[in-house]
């Protein structure tokens, strides 16, 4: 008994230091965004399967609306808000995907302006 607590108080202090290290050194981290876009501001159009606010996403044109290729906004993340301040375009990265009720809104997971 006494042999093994002799091991452990010389080797406790390094198994501490091993298990902090380890615990702290991989932080888990959200990955990159999908794609970046703009936020072009208020469609005026107001169908039934229309109307918000526009956002044209970078590379991916909306095949549902060819004369502009926009999107219309149709749900953001909880706390996202639009400053007032903000001048059109809005530069952003975002996680996205299409609505399947409706293919011209696309409906936004995660957006983070750029500055």
């Amino acid at each position: 008994m006494f042999f093994s607590q002799k091991i452990m108080k010389i080797n406790f202090p390094i198994i501490l230091i091993l298990c902090l290290t380890l615990s702290t050194g991989c932080k888990k981290s959200m990955p990159g965004y999908m794609d970046t876009g703009s936020i072009i501001g208020a469609d005026p159009r107001v169908p039934a399967c229309g109307g918000g606010t526009w956002i044209q996403i970078d590379g991916h044109p909306n095949p549902n609306n060819p004369a502009t290729g926009y999107f219309d906004i149709g749900t953001l993340p909880a706390g996202f808000l639009i400053p007032d301040s903000a001048v059109y375009p809005i530069k952003v990265e975002l996680d996205y995907t299409i609505n399947s009720n409706c293919p011209i809104y696309i409906d936004i997971s995660r957006i983070k302006i750029i500055d």
